[in-house]
């Protein structure tokens, strides 16, 4: 019969909190040292229900990979679309024209409303969430036509059609 693991999702937190246990993390330990330690019934559960052991018959042997697959699960994916380009936050507007224009349509999206004016305090504290150079931001966004800027430069609102 061979060693078999039940087939929930592998959980980093769940293995880190078994392993916190200074009982559990020195089963472990014998176990990893193919040791086959006395244990009671609730321990052997917790090394069980963690994904750290498998039970082969009744003898505990240690889950091949758990670790990797814990950080393989742990994974945030990466961002797509303009997304990608505020991981971190925005330094430099994308040197492609489609994506500029793709992002800079996304940020217009989530800074202003159809209709809706912005004096340029209230625009610089939206556009601060996306980015540490506002200013850079806002003149592309003005300059590309997401944004209209009142001629005095008190307020912003959406471009019509954006």
């Amino acid at each position: 019969m061979t060693a078999e693991r039940p087939a929930a999702d592998v959980s980093w937190q769940r293995i880190l909190s078994t392993l916190a246990s200074h009982r559990l993390r020195g089963l472990y330990a014998a176990l990893v040292l193919g040791q086959q330690p006395e244990m009671t019934a609730k321990e052997r559960q917790k090394l069980l229900d963690a994904g750290l052991v498998m039970d082969d018959g009744g003898a505990l042997t240690i889950a091949p990979d758990i670790f990797k697959e814990a950080l393989a699960s742990a994974r945030t994916p990466e961002p797509t679309g303009p997304e990608r380009f505020l991981a971190g936050g925005l330094v430099v507007l994308p040197h492609r024209a489609a994506d500029r224009l793709e992002l800079l349509g996304y940020l217009g999206d989530r800074v202003s409303a159809a209709g809706e004016t912005l004096a340029e305090k209230e625009l610089n504290a939206r556009l601060a969430a996306f980015t540490e150079d506002v200013p850079m931001l806002r003149r592309a966004m003005v300059d590309y036509g997401f944004l209209v800027r009142e001629p005095d430069g008190s307020a912003y609102r959406r471009a019509p059609g954006q």
